[in-house]
C-alpha cells in the first residue's frame, strides 16, 4: 500500500512530519482565579473577581475588598448601571483575561487533543487505499484546523497555522494522486489574530479599597453602598496607623455616616406617609392623598433625590392608595345618592312586609307539618294575597329591582305553600303536605334573604 502511494507522488515523510510537529507541545495548567477589568466612560477601571454579568440595565460582579493574595480574599456583589461601562474596551479586555485563563487551563490539553486528532487522521491516511477517501479525511482535518484558532481565543494559532500549511501540501498532492486537479482552499480563511491586550496586573489592596468607595459613589443600590462601606471599615481595621489607610478609613466611615442617616429619613418618611396614607383611605379622601404625594416629591428634594428607587416604590404605593380612594370616593358617593330612594321604598313595602313577618309563624306551621287550623289558614291566605297587591303596585328604581323581585317570588311561594296546606287537608294527601312545607320553606328563605340584600344597600360601603 505504501509503495502505491509513493507511485501516486504521496510522500509518506510528510506524514511522519506533521505528526511529530503536532505532538511535541505541553505546558502545565493554572488554577488561579481570573481578573476582569471593567472600563468606566470617565477613564477609570474597576476589577471584577471572576466574570460579570449584564442583567436589567446592570453590571453585577464581585469586587475585591482585601489583598487577592489571601487563601480566600473578601468580596462584594455590587451593580452599576451598564450606561456608565465603556463597552468596546471591557470586552477586549475579557476576551484576552479569558484567552489568558484558557491557555494557563485547558489551551495545552486542548492542542495536544487537536493534534493528536490531526496525528490520527494522517495515519488513517497512510492506511487507506482509495484516493478519494485519503481526500475527504485529510480535508476533515484541515477544516478542523481553520476552525480552531477562532474558537479557542488564538491559543497557538501560528503553530496551528504551520501545521494548516503543512496538510495543505500533503492535500494538494493527495488531489493529484486522486485526479482531483490542484487542491484550492475552501475552509475558513485564516485571520490574523488582534492586537493583544495587555493585562493589568491584580490590584494591591488600597487600590482595591479606593475602587469600592469609587464603586460606593456610582451603584444605585443603597443596600450595596453601605455593604461596600461597613467592609471597607471592617477590612482598614487591622491597618490603623497607616496613613493612606486612615484617610480611607475616615473616608468611608463620614460616608457610612451620611448613608445611614439618609436610610433613616427615607425609612422615616416611607412610614409616617404609609400611615397617613392608609387613614385618608379610609376616608376616602382623594385630595389628601394627592397631597400626600407632593409632600414626598418635596421631601424627597430635600433629601437631596439620594434614594431614587425608595422614592419610586413609595410613589408607585401612594399611586395605588389613590386609586383605591378613588373607587372608594365613588362606591361610598352612588351609595349615598341612592340613600332617599331607597328610604321610600322601604315605606312603599312596609305593609307588605309587615304582613308576611306577621304571618312567618303560619308558615312555620306549614313548613314543620303542624298546621294550622283551617281558620288560620284562611286568615294566611287573604293576609299573603293582600302582600302580593301591594308589592305588584310597587315600581322599583333598577338598582332595587333585583330585590323587589325577591320579595315577591316570596310572596308567590307563601301562596303556593297555602294552597297546597288547603288542599291537603281536603283530601288528607301527605305529599301535598309536603309540598306545601317546601313552599313555606322556600318562601322564608328567600324573604330572609330579600332583607339581608336590603340590609346590604343600606350600608355604606367599606374598603
Amino acid at each position: 500500500m505504501l509503495n502505491r502511494t509513493r507511485a501516486a507522488g504521496f510522500r509518506p515523510v510528510r506524514l511522519a512530519a506533521i505528526v511529530m510537529f503536532a505532538l511535541m507541545f505541553a505546558s502545565p495548567a493554572s488554577g488561579e482565579a481570573v481578573l476582569y477589568r471593567i472600563f468606566l466612560h470617565d477613564g477609570s477601571t474597576l476589577v471584577s473577581y471572576g466574570d460579570f454579568a449584564r442583567v436589567a440595565g446592570r453590571v453585577v460582579f464581585s469586587i475585591p475588598l482585601s489583598g487577592l493574595d489571601a487563601e480566600t480574599p473578601r468580596l462584594e456583589l455590587v451593580s452599576i448601571a451598564e450606561s456608565s461601562v465603556d463597552w468596546e474596551k471591557t470586552d477586549s479586555y475579557a476576551e484576552a483575561a479569558r484567552a489568558r485563563r484558557y491557555a494557563e487551563s485547558r489551551g495545552e490539553a486542548d492542542f495536544s487533543r487537536l493534534s493528536s486528532e490531526v496525528a490520527l487522521a494522517l495515519n488513517q491516511i497512510a492506511l487507506t487505499e482509495d484516493p478519494a477517501r485519503r481526500v475527504k479525511i485529510a480535508e476533515a482535518a484541515r477544516a478542523k484546523l481553520a476552525e480552531w484558532p477562532s474558537r479557542n481565543y488564538q491559543y497557538r494559532a501560528h503553530d496551528v497555522s504551520q501545521l494548516s500549511s503543512l496538510l495543505d501540501e500533503v492535500i494538494s498532492e493527495l488531489r493529484v494522486a486522486a485526479g482531483m486537479g490542484r487542491f484550492e482552499l475552501s475552509f475558513v480563511a485564516a485571520t490574523s489574530p488582534p492586537p493583544p491586550v495587555a493585562l493589568m496586573r491584580p490590584p494591591s489592596l488600597r487600590e482595591s479599597i479606593e475602587q469600592a468607595l469609587s464603586v460606593a459613589r456610582i451603584t444605585p443600590e443603597a443596600t450595596e453602598r453601605i455593604s461596600l462601606l461597613e467592609g471597607v471599615i471592617e477590612v482598614l481595621e487591622p491597618s490603623a496607623g497607616e496613613t493612606w489607610a486612615d484617610a480611607l478609613h475616615a473616608r468611608a466611615s463620614a460616608d457610612l455616616i451620611v448613608e445611614r442617616k439618609t436610610e433613616r429619613d427615607y425609612g422615616d418618611l416611607a412610614a409616617r406617609t404609609l400611615v397617613a396614607a392608609e387613614d385618608r383611605l379610609r376616608r376616602a379622601d382623594v385630595k389628601g392623598i394627592q397631597s400626600l404625594i407632593k409632600s414626598v416629591l418635596r421631601a424627597d428634594d430635600r433629601l437631596g433625590r439620594r434614594r431614587p428607587q425608595a422614592t419610586a416604590a413609595l410613589l408607585s404605593t401612594l399611586d395605588s392608595r389613590l386609586d383605591q380612594a378613588r373607587r372608594f370616593r365613588l362606591a361610598r358617593d352612588a351609595w349615598a345618592a341612592r340613600q332617599d330612594t331607597l328610604r321610600a321604598y322601604r315605606r312603599r313595602i312596609r305593609s307588605a312586609t309587615d304582613r308576611f313577618q306577621k304571618s312567618a309563624e303560619l308558615l312555620q306551621d306549614i313548613r314543620q307539618l303542624a298546621g294550622p287550623s283551617p281558620e288560620l289558614l284562611e286568615r294566611l291566605a287573604e293576609s299573603v294575597a293582600a302582600g302580593s297587591r301591594d308589592l305588584l303596585r310597587v315600581y322599583p328604581t333598577p338598582d332595587l329591582k333585583a330585590v323587589h323581585t325577591m320579595f315577591i317570588s316570596a310572596f308567590q311561594m307563601a301562596g303556593h305553600a297555602v294552597v297546597a296546606r288547603r288542599t291537603a287537608l281536603t283530601s288528607t294527601d301527605m305529599d301535598l303536605a309536603w309540598q306545601a312545607s317546601s313552599a313555606a320553606a322556600g318562601a322564608l328563605l328567600m324573604f330572609e334573604r330579600a332583607n339581608e340584600e336590603l340590609q346590604r344597600l343600606a350600608t355604606p360601603p367599606r374598603l
